[in-house]
C-alpha cells in the first residue's frame, strides 16, 4: 500500500498525543474557570464555575429584611441562570479556539486543508 505523499502516520500520531495532553490541560483550565451574574439592580449575584456548579450566591441583606421570598426564590434562579450563560459562553470561546489551535496543528502531518476546514466550523479559523 503506496502511502499518500506528505502524509506521515508516525508525525499525525506523536501530533495526536500532544493534542490529547493539550486537551487535558485546557480542560482543567476551564474546570477553574468562574462567571457571576448579578440581577435584580445588584440584589441577588450568583457565581459558577467551569462545571456549571454554583459555588457562591449572595443576596442583599434589604432583599431578605423585605421578606419577599418568592421574588428572592425567582432573582436567585435568574442569577444561576445568566451565570450559567456566561460560563456557556467562555467555555464555547475557549474550546473554539482550542479545536482551530489543535486542528491547526495537523497541517504538519498532510491534513493542512481537513485542519482548516473543521477549525472553521469548530470557530478556530486559519492561522
Amino acid at each position: 500500500m503506496a502511502q499518500t505523499p506528505g502524509f506521515n502516520l508516525g508525525e499525525l500520531m506523536k501530533q495526536a498525543q500532544m493534542i490529547q495532553q493539550s486537551f487535558e490541560a485546557n480542560k482543567e483550565k476551564l474546570r477553574q474557570e468562574t462567571a457571576t451574574a448579578t440581577v435584580g439592580g445588584g440584589m441577588v449575584t450568583a457565581t459558577v464555575n467551569g462545571e456549571k456548579q454554583v459555588t457562591e450566591i449572595k443576596i442583599a441583606k434589604e432583599l431578605v429584611d423585605e421578606g419577599d421570598v418568592s421574588a428572592i426564590e425567582d432573582l436567585v434562579v435568574s442569577a444561576v441562570n445568566a451565570a450559567n450563560v456566561e460560563i456557556d459562553k467562555k467555555i464555547n470561546a475557549n474550546m473554539a479556539a482550542f479545536a482551530g489551535n489543535a486542528l491547526g496543528g495537523l497541517g504538519g502531518a498532510g491534513l493542512g486543508d481537513m485542519a482548516d476546514m473543521l477549525g472553521g466550523l469548530l470557530g478556530g479559523g486559519k492561522k
